[in-house]
């Protein structure tokens, strides 16, 4: 029975492996790709030109040699990777980043530049309340927070369904779109914290126990492991005049909304302060995290200094009856 259950919960489901990096080249001389090959190219027609210079000169057991352990060293920059680049890549960016200013500031138009800082260039001229950046003469964008669908614990029906009602998504999205997907640490000391601070004010000691050992467990987590969260965010992009790019960037986004929903992912729109909090935590990502991040699409986010009384969530002693109170009286 058990075995008649997963044939029937994978059947016409067939995994097919995907690259973790899409835009890996193309193979053209064995595992080597055209770039690649052109450097070793040149690499062997320069050691050739040594050669004719100097095999007079030097014997040529010392001129192999030196060939061998240049085009090892020329092989191995070229084929080893780090943070996705090829190491002479990694190499060279490197270079102009040390090269290049590294402290911004954001100043008006007419302010002058301190030494030793440079300007910033942001693509974003402005943003509305409706939450539309815009890009002056590329148009108008909005940035989408979607959820996630967990097909593991799907059937085969299901998987299939939800992949074709994407497919259908993907291809009804007009126009200019990204899809970006960044992940963060969370930081569970903070919720800790307001657990243990309002558990003396729940209706019952039994709670207020739960309460604290909750907290426990929460510190002992962020303690133990590396919490891992992950954002999606959907950037749609419009061209044109910054009116008419803003409507229709907006349509499209409640279009993209509605198809993502009949997959089983939430979508909405960015608000202008929380796409201002998604811009910020892209230009630093060494900032913590704002709550906007940690908080599903369809909960709203309040943060605590702005909250009334207890805040969000928290049992505040003015709107109840202490039980403990109650039984010593």
């Amino acid at each position: 029975m058990a075995r008649g259950a997963a044939r029937d919960k994978d059947e016409g489901v067939t995994p097919v492996p995907v690259n973790a990096n899409l835009e890996i080249d193309d193979k053209i001389l064995g595992p080597f790709t055209a770039r690649q090959a052109a450097i070793l190219a040149a690499a062997a027609v320069s050691l050739w030109l040594v050669y004719a210079c100097l095999h007079r000169l030097v014997p040529p057991v010392v001129l192999l040699a030196a060939a061998l352990i240049i085009g090892a060293a020329l092989v191995a920059t070229i084929t080893t990777r780090r943070d996705g680049l090829s190491l002479d890549r990694y190499l060279i960016t490197a270079i102009r980043h040390h090269r290049r200013t590294n402290r911004h500031l954001n100043l008006d138009a007419d302010e002058p530049i301190p030494a030793g800082f440079a300007p910033l260039q942001v693509p974003v001229a402005g943003l509305d309340q409706a939450g539309v950046l815009d890009l002056g003469d590329a148009g108008a964008a909005v940035l989408i927070e979607c959820g996630s669908v967990n097909l593991q614990l799907r059937s085969g029906a299901e998987v299939r369904t939800v992949l074709a009602s994407f497919g259908q998504a993907l291809n009804a999205l007009g126009g200019a779109f990204q899809v970006a997907v960044s992940a963060h640490r969370i930081d569970l000391t903070g919720q800790a914290e307001r657990l243990e601070s309002g558990a003396a004010y729940l209706a019952h000691p039994l709670l207020e126990d739960r309460a604290r050992a909750y907290a426990r467990l929460l510190r002992e987590l962020g303690a133990d492991r590396d919490l891992i969260a992950r954002r999606v965010l959907l950037v749609l992009r419009e061209d044109g005049p910054a009116q008419h790019a803003a409507a229709g960037v907006l349509h499209r986004a409640a279009q993209a909304a509605s198809l993502l929903g009949g997959c089983g992912i939430t979508a909405r729109v960015l608000t202008a302060p929380e796409a201002t909090a998604a811009l910020t935590a892209a230009s630093e990502p060494r900032r913590a995290a704002p709550l906007a991040v940690q908080c599903p699409p369809e909960q709203a986010v309040r943060l605590a200094d702005e909250a009334d009384g207890a805040g969000p969530g928290m049992y505040d002693p003015a709107d109840s009856t202490d039980y403990r109170q109650d039984q010593e009286a």
